[in-house]
């Protein structure tokens, strides 16, 4: 019998694999200190209807058998932190998958876990929580996953038996800077406006930054050494009208009051530019204004 897949973060993408995986493995989900049922009793609400789970979940510091498979999906800022909670129950070979969004996280969980595998993804996957114990899969993406060290794991073939629309990609780092692209230009937006994704195409001052921020981002990434086909605003442009409705998750955060994924995304384009010694004005001033919101 194989050992259980643990999830270690409960927020929507967290809980929109724990109900689809646990139609195919074991899993668990890890907690944060505190007081927990063993056991969550998960509404799911999917294209075909809602149902209810019961996911096993443990608190990070009550962990005792050696965690052998870890899908991480806390905030960009957390993945390390929480990785470290976790670390004394890790085995030494374990494999890891992180779900962050951004980049910067990847790179420092890779250099602080040298001896374990670890994987990286980038998903196009919709999923809202109406409630903690609750989740909407809103909207079918793809999942792309790729190694960024260690031995190969077949974390493709567990999402495709989970019903998820998944691919190989080599190498991540490209669709890693991809995605970035388009949530550089999305999600800080939807903030400084306080609207839905599709609402930023409605007004010519919200599309003239968005052209500004793509041009950047294009050039920023160019000199960083990542080639695309078409310009991040035409990118952008598509995702926001195909998820006109919906919030992003950095307005869902802001809303709520909590810390902004802000530094992994027009931060790291911001680092980016500084080694490429690119100006990147208009990222510069979305990212000044964000940080003053979030005080």
């Amino acid at each position: 019998m194989s050992e259980p897949i643990y999830i270690l973060g409960a927020g929507s993408i967290g809980l929109l694999l724990a109900a689809r995986l646990a139609q195919v493995e074991e899993i668990r989900l890890i907690r944060r200190p505190g007081s927990w049922p063993p056991v969550l009793t998960l509404r799911f609400t999917g294209a075909d209807g809602e149902r209810t789970l019961s996911i096993p979940q443990v608190r990070a510091d009550a962990l005792r058998r050696p965690v052998t498979r870890l899908i991480v999906c806390t905030k960009a800022y957390d993945a390390l932190p929480a990785l470290r909670d976790v670390e004394p129950a890790l085995a030494p070979d374990a494999a890891l998958l992180l779900m962050q969004n951004g980049m910067g996280s990847q790179e420092a969980v890779a250099a602080a876990f040298p001896g374990m595998s670890v994987y990286a993804a980038s998903s196009t996957e919709g999923a809202y929580r109406p409630a903690p114990d609750s989740v909407v899969h809103a909207g079918r993406g793809i999942t792309r996953i790729g190694r960024l060290q260690g031995a190969e794991q077949d974390w493709v073939g567990l999402f495709r038996r989970g019903g998820f629309a998944t691919e190989s990609a080599e190498p991540i780092a490209w669709h890693l800077a991809n995605k970035l692209r388009i949530n550089a230009l999305i999600n800080p937006l939807t903030v400084l406006f306080g609207c839905r994704n599709g609402e930023l195409l409605s007004e010519p001052r919200r599309l003239r930054l968005m052209r500004r921020l793509g041009a950047e981002a294009d050039a920023v990434l160019a000199a960083s050494g990542f080639a695309f086909d078409d310009s991040a605003f035409e990118q952008a442009a598509a995702v926001a009208r195909a998820t006109a409705a919906n919030y992003s998750s950095m307005y869902q955060d802001a809303r709520a009051g909590r810390r902004l994924e802000l530094e992994f995304i027009t931060g790291y384009l911001l680092r980016l530019a500084e080694r490429a010694g690119l100006p990147a004005r208009a990222h510069r001033g979305v990212h000044a204004r964000l940080r003053k919101l979030a005080g």
